[in-house]
Formats: C-alpha cells, sequence, structure tokens
C-alpha cells in the first residue's frame, strides 16, 4: 500500500511539474478592432531576466520583416498584480522595468491592420477583412527567450459565432468563439496558420492518403473543390516519387484578395512543416474545372514538407527568429524541389532548362561572380527583394539536380536516379536529427547512391563568371 501511494504522488508531482514548464499563450480578437491582444504567463522570472522577442524572419522567407514595428502596449504584470512597462531594446525585443517582485506575465497588442497595409508582400502579413482574421503564426506571437523550446497551451478568443480553423488541428467541425491547442514548443506554434470568421471556406479532400484540407478567404467567388483537386494531385505525385507522405495531415490555405494598393504584391506563396499558404488578388480566383490546370506552385510548396522542412543544411533549424539566419543552401532548399517538382513529379522536360538557362544567362555579373554557396548567403535576405539572385539560385541548383541524376542514372545503369540521393539527405536528417553541414551534402549522397558524385559537385560550386 505505502509503494503504491509513493508511486501515486510522485505520477502527481510529475504531472504538476510538467504543467509549471508550460507556456500558456492566449490571442484576443475583439470584434471591429483593428489589433489583437497576445498574453503570455509562464513560470515566474525576475524581471531583469525577461526578453520579449518578436520574430523578423520565419524559415523560408529569406528576408527581414519588421514584425516588431506592429507590436505596441507591451506590459509585464509581478506576482502581486504590478505593471511594468516593456521597453525597446536595441534589437527585435523588449526588456521591462526592473522590479523587486518576479513576473509571471505578458501581454501586447499587434495591430493587424497596419501590418497588412506597411508589408507589400501580401504572404508576409496577417489580414482582417470583412468577416476574416488570417493569423501567420510568426507575424504576431513572440516568446520569451530561454522559454521557446517549452510546451504551449494555446488559447484563441474571439467572436463568439465566429468559428475557428487551424492547422495545428484541422477539422471540417470547428468551434466557435473559443478553441484550445496544445503545441510541444514555439516553433512549431509560429508555423502554423490559423482562420477565423464567418467568411472562412472550409473543404476536406475526399481520397487522400492524409487528412487533405482547403481552408480558404476569397473576396470573390471561388471553387473549393477544383483547388482541393489540384492539391490531390500534387500531393498523390509526390507521394509516388518519394514512396511515403511524412505529414499527418495538410492544408492549403488560400486568399483571394482585392488588392489594397497599387504597390501590393499578390501572387507569392509560402510553405509550412504541414500546411502552404497563398495570398493571390481576385483575378487569380480559381472557379472551374481545368483538365490540364497549372499545378505546378502547389507541388512545389507541398515538396517543401519533405525538403527542406524535414531535411536542411545549417542555419534552416534551429531557426534565429531575431534575424534572417545565413543560409548556405537555399539553392538545394529551392532548386532541388524545382527539378522534383516539375522535371519528375510533373513529367516536364523541356521547359525548365530553358528557364533555368536564361535566367543564369541573363543574371548581371555581381551575380555569376558569385559562387554557389556565396550566392546562398547573399540570398539569405534579399532572394524575393531583388529576385534575380532568388531566380539564380534555384535554376543553379536545379540543373546541379540535373546533373547529378544523369550521373547516378549512368554509373548504375538506371538501378538508381536523383531521387535515392534525396532520400539519402532525408534518411540521414532523420536518423540524426540535426542539419547537416555544407560538405557533408556530397558525401551523403555519393553513399546513398553509390556513386562518386564529387566531379559533379565541385563544378557547380564555381562561380559562373569570374
Amino acid at each position: 500500500m505505502k509503494k503504491l501511494t509513493l508511486q501515486f504522488l510522485l505520477i502527481l508531482f510529475a504531472g504538476f511539474s510538467y504543467a509549471q514548464s508550460e507556456v500558456a499563450y492566449l490571442l484576443n480578437h475583439t470584434p471591429n478592432s483593428d489589433k489583437i491582444e497576445v498574453v503570455l504567463e509562464f513560470e515566474t522570472l525576475p524581471s531583469s531576466s525577461i526578453k520579449l522577442v518578436i520574430p523578423r524572419s520565419a524559415p523560408g522567407t529569406y528576408e527581414l520583416t519588421n514584425y516588431f514595428a506592429f507590436v505596441d502596449q507591451v506590459k509585464g504584470y509581478t506576482v502581486s498584480g504590478k505593471t511594468l512597462n516593456g521597453i525597446m531594446g536595441d534589437g527585435s525585443y523588449f526588456l521591462f522595468e526592473e522590479s523587486d517582485e518576479s513576473v509571471k506575465k505578458i501581454s501586447y497588442e499587434v495591430d493587424v491592420r497596419k501590418m497588412e497595409l506597411d508589408l507589400l508582400g501580401s504572404y508576409a502579413s496577417s489580414k482582417m477583412r470583412d468577416n476574416y482574421l488570417g493569423i501567420l503564426g510568426y507575424s504576431v506571437f513572440g516568446f520569451v527567450e530561454g522559454l521557446e523550446s517549452k510546451p504551449i497551451e494555446l488559447t484563441i478568443n474571439t467572436n463568439k459565432d465566429w468559428p475557428i480553423f487551424s492547422t495545428l488541428r484541422p477539422s471540417i467541425e470547428q468551434k466557435k468563439g473559443t478553441d484550445f491547442y496544445e503545441v510541444d514548443n514555439f516553433s512549431l506554434l509560429v508555423d502554423a496558420q490559423f482562420l477565423l470568421g464567418k467568411a472562412v471556406q472550409i473543404f476536406q479532400v475526399k481520397d487522400a492518403e492524409i487528412p487533405l484540407f482547403v481552408a480558404a478567404y476569397s473576396e470573390t467567388p471561388i471553387n473549393m473543390e477544383e483547388i482541393g483537386r489540384r492539391g490531390l494531385l500534387s500531393l498523390n505525385g509526390l507521394a509516388n516519387y518519394f514512396g511515403y507522405i511524412p505529414m499527418p495531415h495538410y492544408t492549403m490555405c488560400y486568399e483571394f484578395l482585392k488588392p489594397i494598393s497599387r504597390l501590393h504584391d499578390y501572387g507569392f506563396s509560402m510553405e509550412h512543416l504541414n500546411s502552404m499558404t497563398a495570398s493571390m488578388d481576385t483575378s487569380k480566383a480559381i472557379l472551374a474545372y481545368q483538365e490540364n490546370a497549372n499545378i505546378g506552385t502547389i507541388v512545389h510548396h507541398i515538396g517543401h514538407s519533405w525538403l527542406p522542412l524535414r531535411s536542411y543544411g545549417t542555419g534552416y533549424r534551429p531557426f534565429e527568429w531575431q534575424t534572417a539566419p545565413i543560409i548556405e543552401t537555399i539553392w538545394m532548399n529551392e532548386g532541388f524541389m524545382w527539378y522534383i517538382s516539375f522535371y519528375n513529379v510533373l513529367n516536364d522536360k523541356t521547359i525548365p532548362f530553358y528557364f533555368f538557362n536564361k535566367n543564369m544567362d541573363e543574371a548581371p555579373d555581381y551575380i555569376q561572380e558569385k559562387s554557389l554557396k556565396d550566392l546562398s548567403i547573399l540570398g539569405s535576405t534579399q532572394y524575393g527583394l531583388d529576385f534575380r539572385i532568388g531566380k539564380n539560385l534555384f535554376s543553379r541548383g536545379a540543373l546541379l539536380a540535373h546533373d547529378l541524376d544523369v550521373v547516378i542514372q549512368e554509373k548504375t545503369s538506371g538501378e538508381k536516379s536523383f531521387k535515392d540521393a534525396i532520400l539519402g539527405l532525408l534518411n540521414w536528417t532523420k536518423e540524426n536529427g540535426r542539419a547537416f553541414e555544407y560538405d557533408q551534402i556530397e558525401s551523403i549522397m555519393s553513399e546513398a547512391t553509390g556513386v562518386d558524385l564529387k566531379d559533379v559537385w565541385d563544378e557547380w560550386q564555381k562561380p559562373r563568371k569570374k
């Protein structure tokens, strides 16, 4: 009896300790407000040790985005309820007034309306429209430095009659007014999207190998079933290529918007671990069945759920939220996926190569004179700012993939291909649980294929023009 009681107490204590180690997030959305409130509660910390970090970048964005500019009314709260003002740091973070009491809670506001007005790339912003609030996790959620690996409990409060959808737990059945989520860490929280409001449309695609959803807000009529059909074609093509699907579920988040100015850019999409986001203007609305619809963008962004989201080089993960980290392998992240998407999944053997070579031939000297690694370093913050950089990175990466494929198939009499090299990278990351170093990439692919790929690798590392 004593042993059983002691065991019970130990289990109770372990559960209590886990609960205390969590960070509780609350997102409050008030009707008719341009802002949302975010509240963080955690184990008490000295006020002098607290740094509230606001992200300035996210995996795959390859740019700095000043989300800090939309955060205001930052407050800390002590155990007795005393309020401490947030103080801007010299980076993308807030400090707090000193106090003899420990702090247990932080709150701040995010001006979503201003965010959409000021950020010209529609893919980078959360949005407020009629009967709609669309949240990109990394655009509104900050973290207390040192707590980013803690498990998170998230509560969302909004209009009592507004449905809430999230890519964290996609479902046709949506709770209204309030919903609750458990997330393993900050990185997974901010990778997610949250679509709130009566104007949100949800569609679950039938006959998919995993739960597959379309979540959309549109200011013009759209055909949700056709979007889903294109997504299913894309997912099936990728599953056939890789031989498996790593995502437990997947959501395609679409916005079809009336542009708020001539300066705003609509058309870029973003990849996430178990979802993609596409922010388009209304002229790009998907209206009807098209047998030969161009699904290249969907294939490409779903494909990122394999590479680089689950196999990546240094800089991509663990992510440096306060800056745009230096990433040496953007050519792989983008170019390898271009090659897989168009050449293999879509079986387009000609057009991509004209496009890739044209991008490289028309590049200015400052791009052609850079090695593959140096161009990726430049692209870490300027991939889309000067899209000639981005286009040259994915073009070089795609053509490198093709040359590797040719050599692998020649040396193995067609028994192996570039796919085996990619699976080698994916398996290496799964086994090692970390990013690979730059000088490991070729050896991992060579070992996976049984072909010495060093000559091809070395040739593509050189500048295009000296």
